[in-house]
């Protein structure tokens, strides 16, 4: 189960890109999904940058989360935040 999503970027416009298009999805308009920017974690890169962090509404959400409609995201990498606390990076589908 995983609890988030982190989504990195090579650059911070990619970012608000990313942030602009993902406020006009749909599961975000409903509260289905909610979305911040927030700097990279330390965990998965050393380098100054910023993520965007998608969390689903419930734990049942995110269970059944698909992330395969950001694949046409510009985008660096996507991982999965899991209940442990650690990240496992994923391929959208």
């Amino acid at each position: 189960m995983s609890s988030c999503y982190i989504v990195t970027f090579n650059t911070h416009y990619e970012a608000l890109l990313c942030m602009r298009s993902l406020e006009n999805h749909e599961a975000v308009r409903t509260g289905a999904m909610s979305i911040k920017l927030i700097p990279v974690p330390r965990e998965l890169s050393s380098s100054c940058g910023t993520a965007v962090k998608i969390t689903p509404a419930s734990n049942t959400a995110a269970d059944t989360f698909n992330i395969g409609w950001l694949a046409d995201i510009e985008h660096d990498e996507f991982f999965s935040l899991g209940s442990d606390g650690k990240y496992t990076r994923i391929e959208p589908a």
